[in-house]
């Protein structure tokens, strides 16, 4: 006897009246507004100028991080959240999913946590090209238009094929549901989403896996309640953030214990711009806003293609491929005209500009953690382009010397750059030249070794990180 039963009568007539139920199914279109509104161009502008601020500032490993669930979204949970007021967490929803559940349902999610992972992996391995394609283009290495839509689409089609199989087994599991189940997964989603999920008197199950298997398996069961319990129209919702998720914002927010928001990080950000900038911005919200209504759309056939396994349909793979690689070259379409934007902010910025924008940053919280990359010259490759805000191998900056042959170079040498520091210059006389370790010293803390730089940036504390960036750097001729 499950103690989820106590609980179940109360609830059910709340869920009843409370849940908000599609009823055409078949309809491809997607049914959008649960909250009756919509994304328009300010909530694009507001994206943009807040990862102006991360992607401009930010690490590749703040732009590889992505939360659990935000991968092949697929299945309503996201719409959920929203319609509870943000008041529910993934980890309570999946765990009184479990414990509702019997064995053999809860043993299909656990197989599950091991049957996706060839799928996830080829999945964040795309998302991962995607990034490495935007740092280079921060360092202003040739990249094509054509060549990043190919690597969308992949990203699309391998995380289609994750949502198929996820929604395979939760489909199976769907089908194994008894009515007293059913009533039981309706009762608690109307609990979460009328605010009163933390009044179930439900006692969590012990899942008694590895950390990692565990957050699988309780993400999957919260997937589960979302999509058995909901409807298309909560499936085909999707916010302003998943589109074109590459450039660090989730990590921030995620550092920072949520406590960050767009709409603050946007208004920052946006009173350091020029008129001009501000277009920029501005133009690249527009087209966003106009290209959302066709992601949103192409997305809406994946999901009633997936939809087929919640009435014990087989989900076509061949269709799930085709579906996910135009919903991936839509989304690369809006990453790059985001990309593009940024960019041509960046190239516009006054040195005031730029030292006001790496001082923003170091007022939230970051992750600091070492990135993991067994390549030292590819691990390098990604930190310079953060350096590249203010320093560039491709390009002269008027406010920041040229790093190409910096490593051996005599200190304050640069002969394009006539702006160094008085403190950088009696720096030059004791020190001479930049070799690997007085290079190391000043990356660590450019503050501390260089009382008195104008160099706003904080520092790396990464010994591994700083090596590697050194490494790329002796490469830089």
């Amino acid at each position: 006897m499950y103690s989820w039963k106590k609980c179940l009568t109360t609830l059910t007539l709340a869920a009843s009246a409370l849940l908000v139920e599609a009823s055409a199914k078949q309809d491809t279109a997607p049914v959008r507004d649960i909250l009756n509104e919509d994304i328009g161009p300010e909530q694009f502008r507001v994206a943009v100028e807040s990862r102006t601020l991360t992607w401009l500032t930010g690490t590749p490993a703040n732009n590889d991080y992505v939360s659990v669930g935000r991968v092949a979204n697929y299945f309503g949970f996201v719409a959920l959240r929203v319609g509870s007021g943000q008041s529910l967490s993934r980890s309570d929803v999946g765990l009184d999913t479990l414990a509702v559940l019997n064995r053999r349902q809860r043993t299909a999610l656990i197989n599950l946590s091991e049957g996706q992972r060839p799928a996830l992996q080829a999945t964040k391995d795309a998302r991962v090209a995607m990034n490495r394609a935007l740092e280079g283009l921060l360092i202003e290495e040739p990249y094509t238009y054509e060549s990043f839509i190919e690597l969308g689409k992949a990203y699309g089609r391998n995380e289609a094929e994750l949502g198929r199989v996820i929604g395979r087994q939760l489909g199976d599991v769907s089908q194994s549901l008894s009515e007293e189940q059913k009533t039981a997964l309706a009762a608690i989603r109307g609990a979460y989403i009328s605010g009163r999920g933390q009044e179930l008197d439900i006692a969590k199950p012990d899942i008694r896996l590895p950390r990692d298997e565990k957050v699988d398996v309780i993400n999957s069961a919260a997937r589960l309640l979302s999509w058995t319990t909901g409807s298309a129209e909560y499936n085909d919702y999707e916010v302003v953030g998943k589109p074109s998720q590459h450039f660090g914002f989730v990590s921030l927010r995620t550092a920072s214990n949520h406590s960050v928001r767009r709409g603050a990080v946007a208004r920052e950000v946006r009173g350091l711009l020029t008129r001009d900038q501000r277009q920029v911005i501005d133009e690249a919200a527009q087209y966003n806003a106009a290209k959302f209504a066709e992601f949103l759309t192409a997305r809406a056939l994946l999901m009633r293609a997936l939809e087929v396994a919640l009435d014990g349909g087989t989900i076509n793979a061949q269709q799930i491929s085709t579906l996910g690689e135009a919903v991936g070259a839509i989304e690369a379409d809006m990453t790059w005209s985001q990309a593009q934007a940024m960019l041509k902010v960046r190239q516009s910025m006054s040195a005031d500009q730029l030292s006001a924008l790496v001082a923003l940053r170091a007022q939230y919280t970051v992750d600091d953690a070492d990135l993991e990359f067994d390549d030292l010259l590819g691990m390098g490759r990604q930190l310079f382009a953060q350096c590249a805000l203010c320093h560039n191998a491709a390009s002269d900056f008027a406010h920041a010397p040229n790093l190409a042959g910096i490593v051996g170079r005599d200190i304050a040498s640069a002969e394009e750059f006539q702006y160094y520091s008085p403190a950088l210059l009696a720096y030059a006389e004791r020190e001479k030249t930049w070799d690997a370790e007085s290079l190391s010293r000043f990356l660590a803390s450019p503050r501390t070794e260089v009382p008195g730089t104008t160099m706003t940036y904080s520092g790396m504390t990464s010994v591994n990180e700083r090596s590697a960036l050194i490494h790329y750097l002796s490469s830089l001729d």
